[in-house]
């Protein structure tokens, strides 16, 4: 058996920073530490579960040092990761040094965060490549749900930095997150050759081997990864949903209860996470198991009860399993009258079983509840086209975003008279592919 991972040189120093900012401020004394230090330590409480303490650390960082441009660079980010993009946009205009990347690339982030991609480009490529770190720009992508655009960075601009641990762990990432877990194992490989003690590439091995439901080798993953660190929540929840994967309702509530002590989910939640990667590769049976497993041993608030029913009725409805799927949309209605996205999903299913009228009235009961959903009247216009109920058609086609020309309608029309079987069936399939969740 592996020994347990010895804190590295970098834990024992933020461990020992921690201390001595503790017990100075407990006696009502300055702490003279580098902003350096103060940044990471407010670091380590953040990922150690203990927000309000990291934003303590924060405060006083900014109190001790308010011209620092690292500092206000990193509450900029503090504030993104609260969602609170207009404090990070004001603050970002005040910082004076604009000769930095870093600030270069809070702004390309925030520029993203706004949505104007092609500005956020333009911005990182206006700078000379040595300007900005590759390994902070592809984080960048990866923080901002692009990956393909951080593995794209790394091989354009990460040159020379292959073998670099910080590389290949986003690499790594990348290739997990767009669906490519074989090159993700590979790479996962290499990271556990350079430290075969990181409790973290073991845990990324074990989620890799999940999403090609290999559920064995990814147990012996997990297992390492808690050897490693018998304090990594994520890994207890990872194992704990192995082992409902696998059947052993009694180990995954022992690792499930490990996981909430260790405060890697809250009560009332469950991990999404894998159920993500199940979901992503279409394993529906098991992510049906899984789902199941937490509605049976989670005490969840109305909200995650709801949106468990919710997929589990779309899964059903993947399996076309149809009465499993109503029953499951009628569960989440019955706690949210007039849900438009269950609503939208029982017609779907409606569909498929050609009940065009009952299909009708759920999409009329969604749009009547969210109005704003007028592109449902594309689809209502469509199924009154194929009922041949044209006035109907003609009225949803006013009324949705994408109105239909005169041409367009008497041309739909004709296509219905005619019998046209191949494009009315391509219409339908479209439809329903249109609206699938």
């Amino acid at each position: 058996m592996a020994k347990k991972n010895p804190l590295s040189d970098n834990e024992k120093r933020l461990n020992n920073l921690a201390r001595e900012y503790e017990s100075l401020r407990a006696q009502g004394e300055s702490v003279y530490m580098e902003p350096d230090d103060l940044a990471d330590l407010s670091l380590w409480y953040d990922n150690n579960h203990y927000p309000e303490k990291s934003d303590e650390v924060m405060d006083y960082a900014l109190s001790m040092y308010p011209d620092s441009t690292m500092l206000q660079i990193e509450q900029a980010y503090r504030y993104l990761d609260k969602g609170d993009i207009d404090s990070a946009i004001i603050l970002s205009n005040q910082i004076e040094d604009d000769d930095t990347g870093d600030l270069q690339l809070l702004k390309a982030r925030l520029l993203i965060e706004n949505e104007e991609y092609e500005k956020a480009d333009a911005l990182l490529n206006s700078f000379p490549p040595e300007d900005l770190d590759p390994i902070m720009v592809a984080n960048m992508y990866m923080e901002t749900h692009f990956p393909e655009k951080a593995i794209d960075w790394l091989k354009q601009h990460g040159q020379g930095l292959e073998e670099e641990e910080d590389y290949l762990s986003i690499l790594m990432n990348a290739y997990c997150y767009t669906g490519k877990y074989e090159e993700s194992i590979e790479i996962c490989e290499k990271l556990i050759d350079k430290d075969p003690f990181s409790a973290h590439y073991w845990l990324s091995l074990c989620r890799c081997r999940l999403a090609l439901k290999d559920y064995n080798k990814a147990m012996d993953a997990c297992d390492f990864s808690i050897t490693n660190d018998e304090d990594l929540g994520e890994a207890y929840l990872t194992r704990c949903n192995l082992y409902a994967l696998l059947g052993n309702e009694k180990k995954a509530k022992e690792n499930l209860q490990q996981a909430i002590k260790l405060r890697a989910v809250e009560p009332g939640e469950m991990n999404e996470m894998d159920l993500a990667l199940l979901l992503d590769k279409e394993y529906v049976e098991d992510a049906i198991k899984l789902m199941n497993f937490y509605l049976k041993h989670i005490d969840f608030t109305e909200e995650q009860r709801i949106n468990t029913y919710f997929r589990l009725g779309v899964c059903y409805a993947h399996m076309r399993w149809d009465k499993n799927a109503f029953d499951y949309f009628d569960k989440a209605l019955a706690l949210r009258p007039n849900d438009a996205d269950v609503l939208t999903q029982k017609a779907v299913v409606y569909m498929s079983q050609n009940d065009f009228d009952a299909a009708l009235g759920q999409l009329q009961l969604a749009v009547d509840h969210e109005p704003e959903r007028n592109y449902l009247y594309r689809t209502m216009g469509i199924l009154s086209l194929l009922k041949k109920r044209y006035d109907d058609f003609r009225r949803y086609s006013a009324l949705s975003d994408e109105p239909l020309t005169e041409y367009e309608i008497n041309e739909a029309i004709y296509m219905v008279e005619s019998g046209d079987k191949v494009s009315i069936n391509y219409l339908m399939d479209s439809m329903r592919n249109n609206l699938r969740y």
